[in-house]
């Protein structure tokens, strides 16, 4: 019994210790889940595998949806690291309530920001490449149903861009006959969907839009030999924003009030405004002599033409670099400018930043080192252009160097009294294809270019320039580059109107059309062709002449007569809006979106243009026409052609004879952010 009862205590002991453990490990346990629950909700604010901030998306896949605060589907949507070697992301970082991070070990990080300014959502997605200069970054969105206007200059010049595809090309300012991207250029583009993309000035940038179909818009960052050339071996970098408003135009403010943060100084000669420049380039290209100029003026003045200046255009020089008249061409120019002054003409002269090596010029630039050097050497880089096989080109970035080119132009001013300047090429593609500079971003040089132009005439600015990039703040003309005297999108007159509307919306307002006709490379402009393209310019800030009305009838040099004093009416309007541009940035010439930013007809037409807001324009380019359908805004518009009102929509087969220009103003005012 006493060994028995011994047993029971030793069993009653194991039991109750078993219990107690099984209670203090249930205990545990449940303290252990519980504390564990609380660390993985923690943990879950910092890490997970997709990403939210704001309206906006990013799964782990990396595929992007960005929404409108007050709807529910998407405004744009894409795909960032859109090439076949991404990773997904196994874990996101959620470094803020703001900011979210990835980073992938074999060479790269993302970090994407939400910051929401005066209601106006905006996502700063930043790659950066930490392995290999090589790597390749790439994002793609998609264009979906949006219609996309803005980033540059081109050949074609699609409005809105979508309407043609862009093969894969470098953001940096070329010489549109390239057929890759125009000297006119700023990395910021819009949608109809209120959606505005800007991208990083120091990003290696190349960019598609529709390649292949695909219907997207891809941004990509690498450094190559040529124009991305990374001699001081940087680690690419994708930087950009995107941002969200409520229709085109208020994002289109609001971008250029961002991240642009340019506008005119002030405004060009208003003489430039009311009167038209006079070229010898396109109706005598370089057969140009001192009696053939003499005449020239006498027959602008005889048929009764105003006028406010004559340009002596390409191959006055002995060579392409030296800054003075050829004197077997010129044998008198003082004397010729002075007649020309008697007549009532200013004189300018054309002028670019290239030296043949068979120049004067390019020795003592060379000797200077004022030209583009070769690469880790004080050897003169060599470079081809239209008039040279082997030339050097003006280092626009380096102080020294502008101010000697700045001599010789006062040199012209001081001794034939040459009053101004048409400043040629300045596009990044003329640079040597490896060189040493002082520029990261190639298009620094456009930019010194544009603003060398400037500093050659800063009191009365009747000046010209055909590039620009950051130089919104130019108070001088920007040329649009030669077109091609065809009816046509293949840089023809259709093209006319979409690279006004495209400089416009770029933050450049002082438009300079190109001349009147085209630039007869191949054939002289047909009458019909001539007079279309008049019209067509007739309410754009000035107008350029060059192929002569007189070579035609006399019905051409009447409506010559007729449409240069229509500009000249409509010239006190223009000049105003080219004061508001100082104020406000506004573009002079503006898409009929800009006061109907949700028409779809308003954000699609190309062929209509607004002067300020109250005055449209409805040139004929087609060939053969005498009738166009015309688009009218929401509101009251007054015909002025046909006489009476008309309301807004379509107005089709409208009748417009050779001799007539449709335009309308407008009689009742909508608010232009409905």
């Amino acid at each position: 019994m006493g060994r028995t009862g011994g047993r029971v205590k030793i069993v009653a002991l194991v039991l109750v210790f078993l219990v107690v453990c099984t209670v203090v490990g249930v205990v545990t346990w449940h303290l252990t889940k519980h504390s564990y629950q609380k660390d993985d909700g923690a943990n879950s604010k910092k890490a997970s595998s997709g990403l939210q901030l704001g309206d906006t998306t990013v799964d782990e896949k990396l595929g992007v949806n960005i929404k409108r605060r007050t709807e529910k589907f998407n405004v744009l949507t894409g795909q960032l690291w859109s090439d076949p070697t991404r990773e997904n992301v196994k874990q996101w970082t959620k470094l803020s309530d703001s900011k979210g991070m990835a980073e992938w070990s074999r060479d790269r990080k993302l970090e994407v920001t939400f910051k929401e300014e005066g209601g106006i959502p905006c996502y700063r997605i930043d790659w950066q490449v930490t392995v290999g200069m090589e790597t390749v970054l790439t994002d793609c969105w998609d264009i979906g149903e949006a219609h996309w206007y803005g980033g540059f200059e081109d050949y074609y010049q699609p409005w809105p861009l979508e309407k043609r595809s862009k093969n894969l090309t470098a953001f940096v300012p070329h010489d549109s006959y390239q057929k890759l991207l125009g000297g006119v250029q700023e990395r910021f583009f819009i949608s109809s969907k209120g959606v505005g993309v800007y991208i990083e000035d120091d990003v290696p940038l190349f960019i598609s839009i529709n390649a292949f179909n695909d219907n997207q818009m891809c941004l990509q960052a690498k450094y190559v030999r040529h124009p991305y050339q990374n001699f001081k071996r940087r680690l690419p970098s994708l930087s950009y924003h995107i941002c969200v408003s409520q229709n085109v135009r208020l994002i289109h403010d609001y971008m250029m009030r961002t991240f642009i943060k340019l506008r005119p100084t002030d405004i060009p000669d208003e003489t430039m405004f009311r009167k038209p420049i006079w070229s010898t380039w396109a109706q005598y290209h370089k057969n140009i002599n001192e009696s053939l100029v003499l005449d020239f003026a006498d027959n602008i003045i005889k048929n009764n033409f105003t006028h406010s200046q004559l340009e002596i255009d390409d191959d006055w020089t002995p060579k392409y670099g030296d800054m003075d008249f050829d004197n077997v061409k010129f044998p008198d120019p003082k004397s010729m400018v002075k007649k020309l002054n008697d007549k009532g003409f200013r004189v300018t002269v054309w002028l670019h930043p290239f030296f043949n090596i068979d120049s004067n010029a390019f020795l003592e630039a060379a000797s200077k080192f004022y030209l583009i050097k070769e690469f880790d050497s004080l050897r003169p880089g060599l470079t081809s252009w239209w008039d040279g096989k082997l030339a050097g080109i003006l280092d626009a970035t380096n102080p020294e160097a502008v101010e000697w080119y700045l001599n010789k132009t006062k040199f012209l001013q001081d001794t034939y009294n040459i009053s101004s300047f048409k400043f040629d090429a300045g596009e990044v593609n003329w640079l040597p294809f490896v060189y040493s500079a002082s520029f990261d971003i190639p298009s620094e040089y456009t930019k010194h270019w544009a603003s060398l132009a400037y500093k050659s005439d800063t009191s009365v600015r009747h000046q010209e320039a055909r590039v620009g990039s950051r130089s919104q703040d130019l108070p001088i003309f920007i040329r649009m580059l030669d077109k091609d005297s065809n009816w046509d999108y293949k840089n023809g007159l259709k093209t006319l109107i979409p690279t006004a509307l495209t400089f416009g919306i770029l933050g450049y307002p002082f438009i300079l059309p190109d001349m009147i006709g085209g630039n007869a490379y191949n054939r002289q402009p047909e009458k019909e062709l001539y007079i279309r393209w008049m019209q067509a310019n007739a309410f754009l800030p000035s107008l350029q002449f060059s192929i002569v009305p007189w070579q035609y009838d006399d019905e051409v040099i009447n409506l010559t007569r007729r449409y240069i004093q229509l500009h000249d009416d409509f010239t006190d309007t223009i000049i105003k809006l080219a004061r508001e541009a100082v104020d406000t940035a506004a573009p002079i010439i503006r898409p009929l979106w800009w006061v109907a930013p949700t028409d779809e007809a308003a954000l699609t037409i190309d062929s209509e243009f607004l002067l300020g807001n109250d005055i449209l324009v409805a040139p004929v380019l087609e060939s053969g026409a005498r009738s166009r359908d015309v688009y009218l805004p929401p509101g009251q518009w007054t015909d002025e052609l046909r006489g009476g009102i008309k309301q807004g929509g379509w107005h089709r087969n409208y009748r417009v004879e050779l001799y007539e220009l449709p335009y309308f103003k407008r009689k009742s005012e909508i608010s232009v952010y409905v």
